[in-house]
C-alpha cells in the first residue's frame, strides 16, 4: 500500500493521526512523511491493523495487506 492511500484510508476513518502515533509508538511527523514514501512499511501496517481491528472491515484489512 502506498502511504497516499493509507493517509487517505485513515483520514477516511477519521482516526487522527495523533492517535495513531500514540498506538504504534511513533513520531506524528514520521505518519506524515509516509505519505511521500511508495510502500509503507509493513511493521506500521501490522501495528495499525492490531490497534485498530475492531474500527476495520474484513476489505480495509485486505487492502492494507496487499
Amino acid at each position: 500500500m502506498t502511504g497516499k492511500n493509507f493517509i487517505k484510508l485513515v483520514t477516511h476513518k477519521r482516526i487522527p493521526l495523533s492517535c495513531i502515533a500514540l498506538k504504534l509508538n511513533c513520531k506524528l511527523q514520521t505518519l506524515r512523511a509516509l505519505e511521500k514514501q511508495e510502500k509503507v512499511p509493513y511493521a506500521y501496517i501490522v501495528k495499525f491493523i492490531h490497534a485498530f481491528k475492531s474500527s476495520l472491515s474484513e476489505k480495509e484489512v485486505y487492502a492494507l495487506k496487499h
